[in-house]
This record gives C-alpha cells, sequence and structure tokens, in this order.
C-alpha cells in the first residue's frame, strides 16, 4: 500500500515510517518540523497540514491510506489555541486534501483524553468529556473527521486512542520518572494505588500494523494499552528492578506536592520555560488513568511485548543516554 503519514519527524510518525516500510509498504511523510530523535526518513517533506499547498507537494503520489499523526501534544507550555489550531484546523485541511485526492481510507491517532480523566475504569464507550485542552482539540478533531466520513459510504476511518506512550528517545512523561528515579530518588506522591495506563511505541506500531487491514467502511474506535493495568507503584517497582535505578524514600501527601509545585508554577511564569515539576504535573502523577483496551484484542491483536521488557529497554536507553 502507499500510504501517507503526517506528523512523520515525531517520535510515533518518524518509526511508524520505517516500520510500515520494513513491512513492505511503500511510505511518505510530511512534518513541520526538521527537528527528529531518530534519522528522518528519506521520505519525509517539510511542510504544514495546515497549508493545503504544502500537501499538494505530494500530488504526483496516489495514497490508499492516510495514517494521522501530527498534532500539538504536550501536556505543558502549549496555547489552547496552538491546540485547535493544529488538532482540529489542520484536520480540516487534510480532510479536505483526502477528498480531493479521492483517499477513502484514514486512520487517527487520537488520545485516550477525549474521555478526561475518570474516576472510574473507562472503555471505547466511555462517555467523552476532555477535562484539558489537548483532550478536547483532539476530540475536535475526531469530530472534524466524522463529518468527512459521512459525505461518502465507502470512506474508512479507525480512530486509535493511545494513553501515554513510552520507549527510547521518548523525553515526556514516562522519561521524567525514569529520570528522576535515577538522579534523585527521594520524593513520591501519594501511595501509587491508582492505575496508570501506557503503551510502549513497539505494541503501538504492532498495533497500527495489525488494523490496517481490518478497516471497512465507517468508524472503528480503539483505546490502544499495554497489559497488565498496572499501578503507579507497580510501575516503579518495575523500574527500580532495573540497575542503575532506585525507589524514592519518602512519600508526601498530593496537597503538599501540588504546593511546592505552585513554587515551580511562578519560576515558568517568570523565565517562560516549561519546567519539569509544575503543580499540573504533581495532579497528573496522581490521577488514575484507567482505560480498558479489551476490544483490539478481541477482535485478534496479540500484545508481543510485556511491559517489563519495555521498560528494561527504556532504561537501558536512558542510561545510555545519560551517562556518556
Amino acid at each position: 500500500m502507499n500510504i501517507f503519514i503526517t506528523g512523520s519527524n515525531g517520535f510515533v510518525g518518524s518509526r511508524l515510517m520505517y516500520y510500515l516500510e520494513e513491512k513492505g509498504h511503500q511510505v511518505w511523510g510530511v512534518d513541520n518540523s526538521t527537528k527528529c530523535n531518530i534519522e528522518p526518513h528519506p521520505k519525509t517533506k517539510i511542510g504544514d497540514i495546515r497549508k493545503i499547498d504544502d500537501l499538494h507537494k505530494f500530488d504526483n503520489i496516489k495514497f490508499d491510506v492516510i495514517i494521522h499523526c501530527a498534532a500539538d501534544k504536550h501536556d505543558f507550555g502549549i496555547s489552547k489555541e496552538s491546540y485547535f489550531s493544529n488538532n482540529e484546523y489542520g484536520t480540516k485541511i487534510l480532510m479536505k486534501y483526502a477528498t480531493e485526492k479521492n483517499i477513502k481510507k484514514l486512520i487517527y491517532y487520537s488520545t485516550v483524553s477525549v474521555y478526561g480523566h475518570k474516576s472510574v475504569p473507562c472503555n471505547e464507550s466511555g462517555k467523552l468529556q476532555p477535562d484539558n485542552d489537548y483532550g478536547a482539540s483532539k476530540l475536535a478533531g475526531e469530530k472534524v473527521i466524522e463529518k468527512w466520513l459521512k459525505q461518502d459510504s465507502k470512506r474508512q476511518v479507525i480512530f486509535l486512542r493511545p494513553s501515554i506512550i513510552y520507549g527510547p528517545y521518548n523525553y515526556a512523561n514516562m522519561y521524567n520518572l525514569i529520570d528522576m528515579m535515577h538522579r534523585k530518588p527521594w520524593i513520591t506522591i501519594g501511595n501509587g494505588k491508582h492505575i496508570k495506563s501506557m503503551i510502549s511505541l513497539e505494541n503501538l506500531l504492532k498495533m497500527t500494523y495489525f488494523i490496517i487491514p481490518l478497516m471497512k467502511p465507517g468508524l472503528q474506535i480503539f483505546n490502544t494499552l499495554d497489559k497488565p493495568y498496572i499501578t503507579v507503584r507497580k510501575l516503579m517497582e518495575i523500574i527500580a528492578s532495573n540497575d542503575g535505578f532506585r525507589l524514592p524514600i519518602i512519600r508526601i501527601p498530593l496537597f503538599f506536592a501540588v504546593f511546592g509545585g505552585k513554587i515551580f508554577d511562578i519560576l515558568a511564569f517568570i523565565t517562560k520555560r516549561d519546567l519539569p515539576i509544575n503543580s499540573g504535573r504533581m495532579k497528573k502523577f496522581d490521577t488514575s488513568t484507567e482505560y480498558y483496551s479489551e476490544k483490539i484484542r478481541e477482535i485478534g491483536y496479540i500484545q508481543r511485548h510485556s511491559i517489563e521488557d519495555e521498560i528494561k529497554r527504556t532504561c537501558k536507553w536512558y542510561i545510555g543516554v545519560n551517562t556518556k
């Protein structure tokens, strides 16, 4: 198949390019940034999906499917306007291009944040109640695609909704936890008994490859998460089982952690920087994100990589890049 990947210099998109190519597909990509944590794929072009002329750079190729990874996705340091500009408006322009080029298949990397942070377990039938700008903008992107889907009964769409995506070369939430347990494992927040949903990049790539031949007219939605669904305490124990990492010594209540984080909020405001510690991250660390992904398993997906093995691989990469 000829596959067009947006966000092809990003953490997921860059590896998806190489992975699908290894599986025999022809791939092309677009990204508005030249920054890539690995060697950029040679068939990535620099362009902005919000500009239709940038998408027309690929007019000589007949695509079979679009995999839409491009998004503003960091938890902090991004404005509401930027989230919606990229995640909603960018999707509108991409759908316009798909219509012009008669592309009928689309896989959209959405997020479990469209459900909001639930106090009870949540599967694909959960009510859509995003409680942050990122989740709201990704849900807006879903609505744009649903409107496009209804305009042609032959169109085929899959929403993949991952939680935390982790693995080597990712410098987001999992990296921050691993870094803390290597450099300064003194304090943790709460008792760690709440669930934290996650998925390794390796498993997400395999889920995507698994689902492509199962596309059909209409909309399919799948949460994409690793099993077992583990607690934060269990996650930290897995990290600590690797050489160079230790469990924190002191546990503090969330209230005190948030209070301390507000000091860093002030520093971030003054310096205009997204600091690794702030009150929002303190709250998020102690918030349950218990989502289920049984639906994709019911149609035949088999998880190939365990959480323990993927955490071990990530910790090994971390040590390699931080001890040179």
